[in-house]
């Protein structure tokens, strides 16, 4: 029995664990019995327990309601646009998605419970600790669920945020599009009323790293700009009007929840193949600590001097 690992496991899923895990690291129905006796663990339900004194946030209830709905249970549809933070969307009742075919009596804490026969691991990640669906697979839940208009504002918004590209979309639709899928028809309507080269409204954080960018003198600095003259290399946050630097604005909390590393590289190693210094940013350093950013951007805008020189 690895107690330590128990511990663990509960640390990173806010408390919880599921019962028949903690069976499956050798603690009987008799160990867990006592401690409940003694206080330690609080049974939640009929397939969970929760380690007592374990602090508790807004994801804590998502975490058990995953948790009891089984194994690869992710958040979907609304509850998972609240929290990518997309507006008009809560966390109260939420939605689970779990593969198909899992025994036991219903889930008790999901609002609803999807199932399907499979679902793709570039279809889901790890947001806040929270296994979710990813933004992609989000857009064909909510065209497939809500009124168009509604789900069309929120991919709007989650473009606008850097959550999703139109790149991003059409490859998922590309994936899904023969299976006949909800969602498919809409989504496909929602693109072609977005041409490739049609960049989103600004949000907030782009507008203000433009403000700061201007109020230091580092020049006009183009958004949402596709680069590559005959092979495209990808779409950019920012693009200086005069020198080859790009900059990319990176969200400390979606980041590593939307980073496949390895494409990751391929686009930077393709943008600096094709002659572009790159500056990675972060939102913190842009609304509460300018310097840094300012340090990164002039840095870059240096390098690329350097080099034409």
């Amino acid at each position: 029995m690895d107690t330590e690992l128990l511990y663990s496991m509960a640390a990173l899923q806010r408390g919880y664990i599921r019962r028949d895990a903690a069976r499956a690291l050798g603690f009987s129905d008799k160990t867990q019995r006592g401690w409940i006796r003694r206080s330690e663990w609080e049974a939640v339900g009929p397939r969970l327990l929760r380690r007592a004194g374990s602090p508790a946030d807004r994801g804590t209830p998502l975490m058990k309601a995953l948790l009891d709905a089984g194994v690869g249970a992710v958040l979907s549809h609304g509850a998972a646009a609240a929290w990518w933070g997309l507006p008009g969307f809560d966390l109260r009742r939420p939605d689970v998605t779990r593969p198909r075919g899992i025994s036991g009596s219903p889930p008790t804490f999901a609002g609803r419970v999807h199932e399907v026969l499979a679902m793709s691991t570039h279809q889901v990640t790890v947001l806040d600790g929270v296994p979710i669906v990813r933004p992609e697979r989000l857009a064909l839940e909510l065209f497939a669920s809500t009124n168009v208009k509604r789900a069309a504002r929120a991919m709007d918004t989650a473009w606008s945020k850097g959550l999703l590209s139109g790149a991003s979309l059409r490859t998922t639709l590309e994936q899904v599009a023969q299976r006949g899928r909800p969602g498919v028809v809409a989504l496909r309507a929602f693109l072609d009323e977005r041409p490739p080269n049609w960049t989103p409204p600004a949000s907030n954080l782009e507008a203000r790293f433009a403000e700061i960018m201007a109020a230091a003198g580092l020049g006009v600095w183009n958004r949402q700009v596709d680069l590559g003259a005959t092979t495209w290399v990808g779409r950019v946050d920012f693009l200086h009007d005069r020198r080859p630097v790009v900059v990319e604005v990176q969200s400390e909390r979606y980041h590593t929840a939307l980073l496949d590393q390895a494409a990751d590289a391929v686009r930077k190693a393709g943008l600096e193949r094709a002659g572009f210094t790159v500056a990675e940013v972060w939102d913190t350093w842009i609304w509460h600590d300018k310097r840094r950013a300012l340090d990164a951007v002039r840095a870059a805008l240096a390098h690329a001097d350097r080099s034409a020189a």
